[in-house]
C-alpha cells in the first residue's frame, strides 16, 4: 500500500486548544490511584506548544445513536490532546496525539514504521505526529535512515515509547473511569477487532484493566521461517516498537497473527487492528458503541450525504436475473425469489442481519442444476453493493461479527478494500443442504465478495463435542457476513465524508 502524498508531504497543523465536548464523569492521570472527580478537566503535563489541527465537528454531528441516547448522555469523556517523549542513547522520539486531529508529521528514519504508524490517522481517527532525531539529526519524511539492527532497534523503542506516553495522555480520562468503576462494564474496559489485508488478518484485544503486559504473536512474517525485511524495515522491529508503546501506555495488547503468509500484510494487517481497537476502545468509554461485534452500529451511524441503493438486471442463455439493494432505505422489505429455496433463506438472513433491503427476482436453467444460477445471482448482488457503496466515503469501511445458529459459530472480518478477497474456512461433508449444493456456498460467498470489490474471512469456530448441521453452519455463515456488513457500509459522520484510508481512496 502506497503511503501516498501525505504520508511525504503532510506538516503538522497549528496549534489548538482541547476542546471540551461535555462535562465528563470521572478524569484521573493514569499514573495516579484512581480517584473520580466530577467534570475535573486533564490536562497533559507534557509541553503543549506542538499540537495537531482537529476537525472542528460540534458533538451533535460526531456520534449521536440514532435509537438511544441514554449511555452517550451518561457517559461523555473529554479526550486531551497527549504529547510523548523518549530518549534512548543519542535517539530521541516526540510523539503527539489529538483526537479526531488531521494528520502531523511522521518521520522515525524507518519509511515502512512511518507508513504503519499512520494507519491510526486512518483508522482510529486519532491525528498523529512522530519524530525521531538520531544523534541530533532529525529524520525527514520519506527518507530512509536505516542503520545497524541495533540502532533500528532503537528507533522503534523509542518510537514506540513516545507514542505510548502520548496515547496514555489522551486515554487518561477513560482508562481512570474505567478503573473507577471497578471492571464492572467489560465493554469499556476492553476493545477486541480484527482486520484483514487481502490473506492475511490479526487480531489485537486491548484490556485496561491488565498491566502493561503484551501478548505478541507475529511470526513467521510469511512461508517457512519468514521474510527479514520489508524493504530495508526489519520485521523483528515490530515487536520492540508494540513492547515499548505498551509499556508506556500501561495496559494489556495482545496482538495475534490469524492468517497470512505476506509480511506487509501481515505487519499492516496488525497496526490497522490496534488502530481500530482504539478507536473502538474509545468508543467504548465514551458510551456511544464501539465497532465489535456485539456493538449496536446505529450509535455511530448517520444518514448519508447521498441516498446509496442500486439495482441491475441481466439476461443469459442461462438465467434471467433482477437485483436491487437499498442500503439507506426505512422499510426492510426484501425479497428473494431465485426457485433454490436454500439459496433464497440465506439472502434473506444476510439482508435482515445487514439491515439493509435486498430484492432478487431470478429465472435459471435449474433443470440442469443449481451452479449458473447461484453464481449469477451472488454475482450481480455484489455488483449492485458495489455500485450502492460509490466511492465508499464516510464509511466506517472495515467489519467483524459473529453469529451462532444452534451452536455452530461462525465469524466473519471484512473490509471495503477494493481489493477483492475471501478467505473461506468452511468445510461441507454432505454433497448438498436440502435443494442447494453446497460447494454452491463458498461460490455464493466468493462471488459476491469479489464483484463487491471487498476482503473478507470467513472462520468457522468448532467447538468439540458440539452437534450441529451443515445447514446451521451456512447460515451462521450468511449472518456473520450481514452482520459484518453492517458495521462496514455504516456511515461514521466524525470521518466528515472522508475515505478511510492512508492511500485517500479506495477508488483505485
Amino acid at each position: 500500500a502506497d503511503p501516498g502524498p501525505r504520508a511525504c508531504f503532510g506538516t503538522p497543523a497549528p496549534p489548538g486548544k482541547t476542546r471540551r465536548i461535555r462535562a465528563m464523569a470521572c478524569v484521573a492521570a493514569c499514573v495516579a490511584p484512581a480517584v473520580c472527580t466530577i467534570g475535573s478537566r486533564f490536562v497533559p503535563s507534557a509541553s503543549n506548544n506542538h499540537r495537531l489541527g482537529r476537525r472542528a465537528f460540534p458533538r451533535s454531528t460526531m456520534c449521536v445513536p440514532k435509537a438511544s441516547t441514554d449511555v452517550a448522555s451518561s457517559a461523555t469523556v473529554v479526550w486531551p490532546d497527549g504529547a510523548g517523549t523518549a530518549e534512548m542513547g543519542t535517539t530521541k522520539a516526540t510523539a503527539f496525539v489529538v483526537n479526531l486531529g488531521t494528520r502531523g508529521q511522521i518521520a522515525t528514519g524507518l519509511p515502512f514504521l512511518d507508513h504503519m504508524i499512520d494507519q491510526l490517522t486512518s483508522h482510529a481517527q486519532l491525528g498523529v505526529s512522530v519524530l525521531v532525531t538520531r544523534n541530533g539529526v532529525r529524520s525527514e519524511p520519506c527518507n530512509d535512515q536505516s542503520g545497524t539492527a541495533e540502532e533500528d532497534t532503537l528507533v522503534a523503542r523509542a518510537a514506540g515509547r513516545a507514542l505510548g506516553e502520548a496515547l496514555k495522555q489522551t486515554l487518561a480520562p477513560g482508562v481512570a473511569a474505567c478503573r473507577c468503576a471497578g471492571g464492572e462494564n467489560k465493554t469499556r474496559n476492553a476493545a477486541e477487532f480484527a482486520a484483514p489485508l487481502d490473506e492475511a488478518y490479526s487480531t489485537c484485544v486491548l484490556d485496561v484493566l491488565g498491566v502493561g503486559n503484551l501478548s505478541f504473536a507475529l511470526a513467521p512474517y510469511g512461508p517457512g521461517t519468514g521474510r527479514e525485511c520489508i524493504g530495508t524495515y526489519r520485521t523483528l522491529l515490530t515487536e520492540p516498537f508494540f513492547e515499548a508503546l505498551t509499556e508506556a501506555l500501561g495496559f494489556s495488547i495482545t496482538l495475534k497473527k490469524q492468517r497470512g503468509d505476506n509480511a506487509h500484510h501481515i505487519v499492516e494487517a496488525t497496526f490497522k487492528a490496534f488502530a481500530r481497537c482504539v478507536r473502538g476502545l474509545m468508543d467504548g468509554m465514551d458510551g456511544i458503541g464501539a465497532t465489535d461485534e456485539t456493538s449496536d452500529t446505529d450509535s455511530v451511524s448517520h444518514a448519508p450525504a447521498v441516498h446509496r441503493a442500486a439495482r441491475s438486471a441481466r439476461a443469459t442463455k442461462e438465467t434471467n436475473i433482477d437485483v436491487s439493494v437499498d442500503l439507506d432505505g426505512t422499510t426492510k422489505n426484501s425479497s428473494v425469489v431465485t426457485g433454490i429455496k436454500t439459496l433464497d433463506s440465506l439472502l434473506l438472513a444476510l439482508a435482515e442481519e445487514a439491515d439493509f433491503t435486498l430484492n432478487v427476482a431470478a429465472k435459471g436453467d435449474l433443470w440442469i442444476d443449481d451452479h449458473h444460477t447461484t453464481e449469477d445471482v451472488a454475482i450481480t448482488v455484489g455488483q449492485v453493493l458495489n455500485t450502492a457503496l460509490k466511492d465508499k466515503a464516510g464509511c466506517n469501511r472495515m467489519g467483524r461479527a459473529v453469529a451462532t445458529v444452534n451452536e455452530c459459530t461462525v465469524e466473519v472480518i471484512a473490509d471495503l478494500s477494493n481489493r477483492p478477497y475471501l478467505g473461506n474456512g468452511l468445510a461441507f461433508a454432505d454433497e448438498k443442504i436440502d435443494d442447494l449444493s453446497t460447494e454452491m456456498i463458498d461460490h455464493l460467498f466468493m462471488s459476491i465478495t469479489s464483484n463487491a470489490q471487498m476482503t473478507a474471512h470467513i472462520v468457522h469456530h468448532k467447538n468439540d463435542g458440539v452437534t450441529y448441521s451443515e445447514a446451521d453452519l451456512a447460515l451462521a455463515a450468511a449472518r456473520a457476513l450481514g452482520k459484518c456488513l453492517k458495521q462496514c457500509v455504516a456511515i461514521d459522520n466524525r470521518r466528515a465524508g472522508a475515505v478511510a484510508s492512508s492511500k485517500g481512496t479506495l477508488s483505485v
